[in-house]
């Protein structure tokens, strides 16, 4: 992203059974959170993870920046009403980068979902990972993966798909076994 996020992950206090010790100002800020957490996950599917601010003035955003490290203040010093108020501070923020982005014209988060089914399992790839929050929007229940983790996933598997796609061009793969009982020549002897 190229600029601030939207602050820090903060582990929710109000559950007295997984923080018992949670003290009354730390459950009253992550309740206070509440408002800005679900206006940043609006935000997010609209027009994409973290990419509303790079679509306003650099004035804007250093404005946003401001409020943002002001409600991160607000979060660390356990301080309930600051939180409150830096709050209602950031869903104006929302709210006025929204309205800007909208009048430059700018597109809203349509990622195109690529989608293949193989053996009774549908496949959703992504490009951008920035827009899986509109691709889940768009297609509710499918997996979706993005190009990163498909690369990902292709490299696990070694260098032995590469090694075949190169000897062979045009080569397609149509299925990965894994044979655990051929050994292997280049591991030691197992004695």
């Amino acid at each position: 992203m190229a600029g601030p996020s939207k602050g820090p992950m903060r582990k929710k206090k109000h559950d007295p059974v997984l923080h018992p010790a949670a003290s009354r100002e730390s459950i009253a800020c992550d309740i206070a959170l509440a408002a800005f957490d679900r206006a940043s996950r609006e935000v997010d599917k609209i027009w994409g993870v973290d990419r509303l601010v790079e679509l306003v003035s650099p004035d804007v955003a250093a404005r946003w920046a401001t409020a943002m490290a002001d409600l991160n203040e607000a979060i660390v010093a356990n301080q309930p009403d600051m939180v409150r108020a830096r709050v209602d501070i950031c869903l104006r923020g929302f709210k006025r980068m929204h309205e800007l982005a909208e009048a430059a014209g700018h597109a809203k988060a349509d990622p195109m979902i690529w989608e293949y089914e193989y053996e009774g399992q549908t496949f959703g790839i992504i490009e951008d990972g920035r827009q899986w929050p509109a691709a889940y929007d768009k297609r509710p229940g499918l997996t979706i993966y993005t190009m990163r983790e498909v690369a990902v996933a292709l490299h696990a598997l070694g260098q032995t798909v590469a090694d075949v796609k190169a000897a062979f061009p045009g080569a397609q793969v149509s299925q990965v076994r894994r044979n655990d009982d051929v050994l292997d020549i280049e591991d030691p002897l197992p004695f």
